[in-house]
């Protein structure tokens, strides 16, 4: 993607590209992407039966088909056939003009790379855990949407997971391999530079013809007391039989914690309030299965079903889920529109502030 030439974009280009060879190359892209959503809360949802209802207009990164976001991509050859590569991204969000990611400078992405055709790739920088993409791939439309089983809800104002998905992480060296017939390993490792955060990750994605299937484990580790948590074990597949797709995944979580550090699960709380009171929960197990169905040559129609289980150390447990459907529809040129619809059902339903959520929205891209 890129922006149409204009003065302005035109300079920086030229800036970026300095005395760049013919083989050389620099890019800036961008992406906005906004919609409207009402969120239909339970009725316990604030523990005191007194349930609202709110129409939000917010950024893609919160339900959309993609956060809002613009960056430069530069690619060098080297000698002895390597590739010297960099890509810059930062959040924005568009319906207030703040900058996401918590107002960090390039807050998506920010890494430079060294690859190499059949040895495989080196990232080194901020950059999206290994998980993202395998939970992506198990979900109508890829982890967006109304159907994105990876969307946090709100439970008496506590924040839950569904999937637990922390998206990205700091001080990443990522190696890739290159293709063996179809699969393909990584592994990630990143140093949280305190004694509590270290953040460690590894994939394997089989791909051939119609059929996808992908798999990763993800953890932390305390330097001081040497213990794991946060392990978070994702697998997903999806298969193509032309008239429609088959998508499902399944991720289980032990040694759940809610401290802040590099790849973890901070901005969560684990304690859970439904029917039979409130508890910590250390683990979380749950499923999805869906279905996209292009219609005409324009629209995609997904559905999915999501279903997330909190456990105690105790054996106390509370689910909740959400049936979901959505429609994106083509304009062209990297514009689309879409709706969606979703309800949530499982135990903790009526004590959660997204218990009915509808939306519609529009993404673009240059």
């Amino acid at each position: 993607m890129q922006f149409k030439t204009k003065p302005l974009v035109a300079l920086t280009l030229i800036t970026l590209a300095g005395v760049a060879s013919a083989e050389d190359s620099v890019k800036m892209y961008g992406l906005l992407d906004i919609n409207l959503s009402n969120y239909s809360a339970g009725d316990l949802s604030n523990g005191t039966g007194a349930a609202g209802n709110k129409l939000v207009l917010q950024d893609g990164v919160t339900n959309g088909l993609n956060g809002s976001r613009w960056g430069i991509k530069a690619q060098k050859d080297l000698n002895a056939g390597l590739t010297i590569g960099a890509q810059l991204e930062a959040g924005v969000n568009v319906d207030n003009g703040a900058a996401g990611q918590g107002g960090l400078a390039f807050g998506r992405q920010i890494f430079v790379s060294l690859a190499k055709e059949g040895a495989g790739e080196l990232r080194i920088g901020r950059q999206y855990v290994l998980s993202d993409s395998v939970i992506g791939m198990g979900n109508p439309f890829g982890n967006a949407l109304v159907t994105n089983p990876t969307t946090k809800v709100t439970d008496v104002k506590n924040a839950l997971p569904y999937f637990l998905n922390p998206s990205r992480a700091d001080n990443v060296l990522q190696y890739q391999t290159p293709s063996f017939s179809g699969l393909t390993a990584a592994i990630q490792a990143a140093p949280g530079e305190t004694t509590s955060d270290d953040f460690y990750g590894v994939r394997a994605v089989y791909a051939s013809g119609p059929l996808n299937i992908g798999g990763s484990y993800e953890w932390n580790k305390d330097r001081t007391t040497s213990n794991n948590t946060n392990k978070v074990v994702s697998l997903s597949a999806n298969y193509n039989f032309g008239s429609f797709k088959l998508l499902g995944g399944l991720q289980n979580t032990t040694d759940f914690t809610t401290t802040a550090g590099n790849g973890t699960a901070g901005g969560y709380l684990n304690t859970v309030t439904g029917p039979s009171g409130a508890f910590a929960f250390t683990k979380l197990s749950g499923y999805t299965l869906g279905a996209e169905v292009p219609v005409g040559t324009a629209d995609v129609v997904g559905v999915n079903y999501t279903l997330m289980t909190y456990e105690s150390a105790a054996g106390a447990t509370a689910n909740v889920g959400k049936i979901a459907a959505a429609v994106r529809h083509d304009l062209g040129k990297d514009t689309y529109v879409y709706a969606g619809v979703s309800t949530a059902v499982g135990d903790l339903k009526d004590y959660i502030s997204e218990k009915t959520v509808v939306q519609l929205g529009l993404r673009t891209a240059f």
